[in-house]
């Protein structure tokens, strides 16, 4: 009998729970932001779940009501919180229901971070505009806030918090400046995108001594910013180590120390050390200090950059770098196939500076920009695989119409463009639950200049494109550019065409396990070419299928990539976990028939773990297979890399560029 009323009780508490879920999911708010307007958007936002969302904590109202007795003034809101507190507190007593009750039921989140629906923040933040800035406060959390293991009090101890001039210097307005939700939104995309800062939130509310001023609040949460990394050339004995803190001493600086050394050899092989500041005195320029060597690399250089930032703004930028190289140089000549590791030695200063105009009648910005380059090769590449017969050390060649990758060149270029950029809001596209501010927009340019180069010197002229943004079926970006060089007595020459469509659809399933489908189509054309490095293209990991392996040269390469990821709700160490599968389909050759060129193809599994609050990358265990027409092909089989944060692509525009082949 009594197993029976045992039964009976639990069938009960099954029938009555999801009785509760069904009223629980019809009062259910939409997952838009409320029209507070006081839209912090801060907490992680995850995947959409299945489970009951219900309050850990009861609230005064109820409570009042239950201990004067009087539980019939109570709300159905009201009711349905004391249920599942009573019930919560039952379950506590078993162990078994107590894993079922966590299982089931979940902390209520606030509507906006239920599910990762994209969301215009600008328009909700537009109330505000044209009134005046009293007030700019900053709250400033720790990496684990609140901490609850010894670990996360122990990191927090050690970490040192963003410091509050640190997160200033980023501002783009000021206090008393007329609000703009616009620029409200992009300083929020510049401090998600440093790599110390794991969240940002932004509440505006009314100055109570100013009917026509606001206040603006900022909180941000830091990542864990020391970590480390390495690696090791296969089994040659050589390992690398690397070392660093990206918001040194609270700053956001990045101080990093690399070294190397060959274990086989018993050989220590240097070290690289390198010192970046994001924002030098609140100007907007980043600089950089790098020194050092690691094996065969010595690379000494400093950079200082300003990007466009603001519809209306100026950018500049210089680079110096001094390096010596081993680099691997692939092409074919009309006789062979030459590939190797060749040393190089060169001296590089690039300079480049432009200004954007915002044009409110078409909302969006005109901009020019002019670039200098100059490259100058220190020593002829020399083969590092030995010597000729008689002892003489083997160089590359270079000369006429052969490997102009090794010229010695000044490239003058400039620019004149329309952009358009705004940002959009999100979660669960690159990023593992914090908010992912995605741009759409578009930019049209055309690039001309002269280049005046060892052997040849011609005239250059490209046109390019590119524009994205969300569609009822997911977001979409596409893109191309074609360019080419002119000479006299050359006519048209080292000529490109690139083409690239991007995709990723909406959150797929209404389950604990969403999934997202990613779609890449790239083409990249050449012709009018000359022989050696760089005039014609193969794959690679990068540019190929995932994982390729050796493929022959070509003139043009076609490459489709589709990827499924998985997002599920375990958490282990706060650890978020994704599962994906890939494949990749690509052709290279010299037919412009893409179709009978050669084919090779790439399937496989991985997965990835990703803890938002540190700031290393994600890592990926992947397993794949490796196959073209003639059968399987060589591969890695299995990689185990680190990725670090990724971005949507991007419209607004930079230095003035080559047609990239590579």
């Amino acid at each position: 009998m009594d197993r029976r009323a045992h039964i009976v009780r639990t069938l009960a508490w099954v029938l009555g729970l999801a009785a509760m879920t069904v009223s629980a999911r019809a009062a259910t708010p939409p997952a838009v932001v409320p029209d507070t307007l006081q839209v912090r958007i801060l907490e992680p936002i995850s995947q959409p779940d299945d489970r009951i969302a219900v309050g850990h904590a009861v609230s005064d109202t109820v409570r009042s009501a239950l201990r004067s007795g009087q539980t019939e003034r109570l709300s159905e809101a009201d009711r349905t919180e004391h249920f599942y507190g009573t019930l919560r507190d039952w379950a506590r007593r078993y162990r078994f229901w107590s894993w079922v009750h966590d299982l089931v039921i979940v902390p209520v989140r606030p509507a906006s971070v239920m599910k990762p629906e994209v969301v215009d923040e600008a328009a909700l933040y537009s109330l505000w505009n044209g009134r005046r800035i009293a007030a700019i406060e900053f709250e400033r959390e720790n990496v684990f806030d609140p901490a609850h293991s010894w670990l996360e009090k122990a990191a927090n101890a050690v970490h040192v918090t963003t410091r509050e001039q640190t997160v200033r210097r980023d501002l783009l307005f000021r206090v008393g400046e007329p609000f703009d939700a616009e620029t409200v939104v992009r300083y929020k995309q510049l401090l998600r995108s440093r790599q110390y800062i794991a969240n940002v939130g932004i509440d505006v509310v009314p100055d109570p001594t100013d009917p026509d001023a606001v206040i603006v609040r900022i909180l941000t949460q830091d990542n864990w910013s020391i970590s480390a990394d390495g690696g090791a050339q296969g089994l040659s004995g050589k390992v690398w180590g690397e070392l660093y803190d990206a918001n040194f001493l609270g700053t956001g600086d990045r101080f990093s120390y690399r070294f190397s050394l060959d274990w086989k050899r018993g050989r220590y092989e240097g070290s690289l050390f390198r010192y970046r500041i994001p924002n030098l005195f609140g100007s907007f320029v980043a600089a950089e200090v790098t020194a050092g060597r690691s094996f065969d690399e010595r690379y000494y250089g400093a950079s200082v950059n300003k990007p466009l930032i603001r519809p209306t703004d100026y950018a500049v930028s210089g680079t110096f770098e001094n390096v010596r190289n081993a680099l691997y140089v692939r092409y074919a000549t009309p006789r062979e196939t030459v590939a190797g590791d060749y040393m190089v030695h060169y001296n590089h200063l690039n300079l480049w500076t432009g200004y954007s105009w915002y044009l409110p009648s078409v909302s969006s910005s005109l901009y020019g920009m002019a670039r200098y380059d100059h490259l100058r090769w220190l020593d002829t590449p020399r083969y590092l695989g030995g010597n000729d017969a008689s002892g003489n050390p083997v160089w590359l060649p270079v000369g006429d119409r052969l490997n102009p990758y090794f010229y010695d060149t000044d490239l003058m270029l400039g620019s004149l463009g329309l952009y358009r950029e705004r940002f959009l809001t999100t979660s669960l596209i690159y990023g593992y639950g914090y908010n992912e501010y995605v741009a759409t927009g578009y930019r049209a340019e055309a690039t001309f200049g002269y280049s005046n180069a060892d052997y040849y010197s011609g005239f250059y002229g490209g046109l390019s494109f590119r524009a994205g943004g969300f569609l009822p079926f997911g977001y979409l970006m596409g893109s191309a550019a074609v360019g080419s060089y002119y000479a006299r007595r050359l006519g048209f020459y080292r000529s490109a065409l690139h083409a690239r469509i991007q995709y990723f659809t909406n959150m797929l399933g209404h389950s604990r396990f969403t999934t997202r489908q990613f779609v890449m189509i790239d083409y990249l054309k050449g012709w009018n070419r000359f022989g050696g490095f760089y005039e014609s293209v193969w794959f690679t990991g990068r540019s190929g299928p995932r994982a390729a392996g050796r493929s022959s040269l070509g003139s043009n390469r076609i490459v489709l990539s589709t990827e499924t990821v998985v997002f599920t709700p375990w958490q282990p160490l706060g650890f978020r976990i994704a599962l994906y599968g890939f494949g990749d389909v690509g052709t290279i050759g010299f037919d412009p028939n893409i179709f009978r060129n050669e084919f090779q193809a790439t399937v496989g599994i991985g997965v990835r773990l990703r803890n938002e609050r540190l700031v290393f990358g994600t890592l990926q265990l992947s397993l794949f297979y490796n196959f073209g027409r003639s059968g399987m092909l060589n591969s890695e089989w299995i990689q185990l890399t680190s990725e670090q944060r990724l971005q949507t692509p991007r419209y607004i525009p930079s230095q003035p560029e080559e047609v990239g082949y590579q």
